[in-house]
């Protein structure tokens, strides 16, 4: 039986900061990526709460955030007792955000009335999804926390902050989305609704990526893309996601590959290796090919597959994606001396369960080798 909720308010809009304006007499910790502290578009979200309240930044926030920073946050926050968290920032400042409402919820009870999230990327769709990830900063593995409870209460997508995003970060962030949009879409718990959040995202992503790549994007683009990425998340949040994501993490962990460039440079080869080994798979990309007008509904699955294939990679260079981790910066000597690692660990990963077919060592080593 599938259960179907959307726990997270979302605001959508130029407009939806908005809603900050009606907060009175509360106690409200902004947590935010750094370079944000001092810019004209957080001193606009201030300008909107802290005439009517007690309003603190917190700035304590690192990539593929380490769990020891969750603990200084949670320390941090305990000194003022805030009853609304804001997070303004990407997935590693919504994801950090997440533990500290979290624990300082369930272990330090405390009356946090609102948690609030305002995604600053279009990639990670975190704002709407009930997992965060954490890292264990001696080992570099990722461990998810997954609980409803992590769930932001609401989530204010604004074109504010994406709009000035430097080029690499809208690609590598873009393409986080499709590869999320892509994989729920064929993940062992997809449904006829996830199935339709999927395939709304992946036309999005297709159509105005590569208009927010460019200088000239509009306000409209960037919203198109932001409603892109919480489509995606609200989509794999149900549907789970798969070895692209398991095999990515440990590219994140290792070398510090952003991870949606981490994503995408394994997605071809994933989807490839997917439908040779499950024919409903096969036909599902196929058909979705076909319906994304990239080959036309009389031609056989196996061309349609290679025309989302190749619609994925021009793609990737119109965004100009490094391809491989040698194109990254990253000695091949030292990416093969960490390939059964990566793949022990990507096989332990929570996203691992959800591909569409059961992988196995050997087989991520070798998905491993095509992009070293």
């Amino acid at each position: 039986m599938n259960q179907w909720t959307f726990p997270t308010q979302i605001y959508a809009g130029p407009d939806s900061l908005n809603r900050l304006t009606e907060f009175n007499n509360e106690s409200i910790l902004i947590i935010c990526d750094p370079f944000l502290k001092d810019s004209p578009s957080l001193t606009y979200v201030m300008g909107l709460m802290d005439s009517k309240n007690k309003v603190t930044i917190y700035t304590d926030v690192v990539p593929d955030p380490p769990i020891t920073h969750v603990v200084k946050g949670i320390e941090f926050m305990e000194g003022i007792k805030p009853t609304v968290i804001i997070a303004i920032g990407g997935g590693s400042c919504i994801d950090m955000s997440k533990g500290i409402a979290y624990f300082g919820r369930k272990l330090k009870h405390m009356d946090i009335k609102s948690f609030i999230a305002v995604p600053t990327t279009s990639g990670t769709g975190s704002e709407v999804t009930s997992f965060a990830v954490l890292t264990d900063s001696e080992t570099q593995i990722k461990y998810p926390l997954v609980d409803d409870a992590v769930l932001p209460d609401e989530a204010l997508l604004t074109p504010l902050f994406v709009k000035t995003s430097p080029p690499s970060v809208t690609a590598f962030s873009g393409m986080d989305v499709l590869v999320h949009a892509l994989e729920a879409y064929v993940a062992t718990a997809a449904n006829n609704f996830t199935d339709a959040l999927a395939q709304q995202a992946i036309e999005l992503v297709f159509e105005y990526l590569p208009r927010c790549h460019k200088p000239t994007a509009t306000e409209q683009d960037r919203m198109s893309m932001h409603e892109a990425s919480c489509l995606a998340g609200l989509s794999f949040n149900k549907a789970g996601l798969g070895i692209v994501h398991a095999m990515a993490h440990q590219l994140g962990g290792q070398f510090h590959v952003p991870h949606g460039l981490a994503n995408s440079m394994l997605l071809p080869y994933v989807i490839g290796f997917n439908c040779s080994r499950n024919q409903e798979v096969a036909k599902k990309y196929a058909h979705l090919s076909a319906k994304l007008g990239f080959a036309s509904h009389k031609a056989s699955d196996g061309d349609k597959l290679g025309a989302l294939l190749e619609a994925i990679v021009k793609l990737q260079r119109t965004l100009e994606c490094p391809m491989t981790l040698t194109e990254f910066g990253v000695d091949k000597a030292t990416s093969e001396a960490k390939l059964n690692l990566m793949a022990d660990r990507a096989l332990e990963d929570m996203c691992y369960r959800f591909n569409p077919y059961p992988a196995n060592h050997d087989d991520l080593v070798s998905l491993y080798k095509k992009v070293l």
